[in-house]
């Protein structure tokens, strides 16, 4: 498993982001990892430094429900220019919501490469780190 460099925490949540983060570095998958409350943040960052692979993230935890732009406008938007990444990046969809079609719905990004349930757990933190 090797470390993963960078990992954005994407949730308008701070007291989600603090767990996360803490729970991230505790099992050792990344050092650095950056936190934004707007999904409209994370798209400008991406595409601001879309030709520059080391300041791109290996990993995105994104939550759905967000009141500026929500995962769903996040996603919908990013399948737009992600082939343009200098970059792979993996995106887990990291919600509250357990509703069904939500987690079918994000079947139809092919560029999600999970569904998780909060709160960050260790079974979660296991199935990131088979991700690196």
């Amino acid at each position: 498993m090797q470390l993963l460099n960078l990992i954005f925490i994407v949730d308008d949540d701070p007291i989600h982001q603090q767990i996360a983060n803490i729970m991230i570095r505790r099992q050792g998958i990344g050092e650095n990892v950056k936190t934004f409350s707007d999904a409209q943040d994370t798209l400008d960052y991406l595409k601001q430094h879309q030709d520059e692979p080391a300041l791109l993230p290996d990993l995105i935890l994104l939550d759905l429900n967000m009141p500026v732009m929500d995962g769903w406008e996040f996603l919908n938007d990013y399948a737009g220019f992600y082939e343009q990444l200098s970059k792979e990046i993996g995106i887990f969809v990291l919600t509250s919501s357990i509703d069904d079609k939500d987690r079918k719905k994000v079947d139809n990004f092919s560029f999600v490469k999970g569904y998780l349930t909060k709160p960050l757990s260790n079974e979660i933190i296991t199935k990131l780190q088979q991700y690196s």
